[in-house]
């Protein structure tokens, strides 16, 4: 088990090198590397391959796994208009996440406007496999493990997070099971400390985590204050950690602890990323230091 961080922030400033110079220069053993640049994913296929094998070579020089990548996402509207041109933004993710040398691609299920609560539940399923399947002959070409994450929506009726697609650890085992050896679980910690709906109370980390069990391969480990999806570091929130760590405990995990906390890295001058970095890795070793 290696502790991670997200490259994102710091890669936006500084470019990835700098990304992964600094968060090994404070301690991090891996990174959650983000693929969300789609200037980067649209390079021509030769220079794609170039690109991102570099980084993969420069990151084991260094002696920093990259552990898992991150693809873009996009909203419904979106997914909607475009979806042939997503899934081949999300083609080139992959085949970057193989380039990189990682195992693991997290990609958000899809979710439709009406998809809230239970609603339009059968009909985002299906848009979900299709769109899921389309990347497995991808996934097999670059040894590659799709990690689907548990989501939230937005109740602009009521002014909260609700739930939608894959925000219960049923339907995200329903979709892994079903699409096969390919797919397994990214649990996200934040994302179910949102969730509280009368009729939701199973989104809770005893029962996600449990029934997810071996499915969980990855994790996004940060706070929030149970009402915003703030993305600030553990231990900065509400959210109970001695929970999290003993079920994760309890069902044998042995992934990496990956944070994605890097909400709190956009309210730092750049010149002071590398010392944010620490109270992040500080925050992440207490973590591990619970698990063993």
């Amino acid at each position: 088990m290696k502790i991670g961080a997200q490259s994102a922030v710091i890669d936006r400033v500084f470019g990835p090198e700098k990304a992964l110079m600094t968060l090994k220069s404070v301690g991090f053993e891996a990174v959650d590397f983000s693929l969300e640049n789609e200037t980067r994913l649209n390079l021509q296929s030769t220079a794609l391959k170039k690109y991102f094998s570099d980084i993969g070579r420069y990151a084991k020089d260094l002696g920093i796994e990259i552990g898992q990548t991150h693809a873009p996402f996009y909203n419904p509207d979106k997914h909607m208009q475009q979806n042939d041109e997503i899934i081949e933004i999300q083609k080139r993710a992959i085949a970057a996440t193989g380039y990189l040398g990682s195992k693991y691609v997290i990609i958000h299920p899809l979710r439709t406007k009406e998809r809230m609560y239970n609603e339009d539940y059968e009909r985002t399923k299906e848009m979900n496999l299709n769109y899921y399947t389309a990347l497995i002959p991808t996934l097999k070409e670059y040894d590659v493990y799709l990690a689907v994450e548990n989501m939230f929506a937005w109740d602009s009726v009521e002014k909260c997070i609700c739930p939608t697609s894959c925000t219960t650890a049923e339907e995200m085992a329903e979709y892994i099971d079903e699409l096969g050896d390919m797919f397994v679980a990214c649990l996200d910690i934040g994302h179910v400390n949102l969730i509280h709906q009368k009729g939701f109370e199973h989104v809770n980390y005893q029962h996600m985590i449990k029934t997810l069990g071996h499915r969980i391969k990855t994790l996004h480990i940060h706070d929030n204050d149970g009402i915003s999806d703030e993305h600030v570091p553990p231990f900065a929130g509400n959210i109970d950690w001695n929970v999290v760590m003993k079920s994760l405990k309890e069902i044998g995990y042995s992934g990496n602890l990956s944070l994605e906390s890097d909400n709190f890295m956009t309210y730092i001058k750049p010149e002071l990323f590398e010392k944010a970095e620490k109270v992040m890795y500080a925050n992440a070793k207490r973590l591990y230091d619970m698990m063993i």
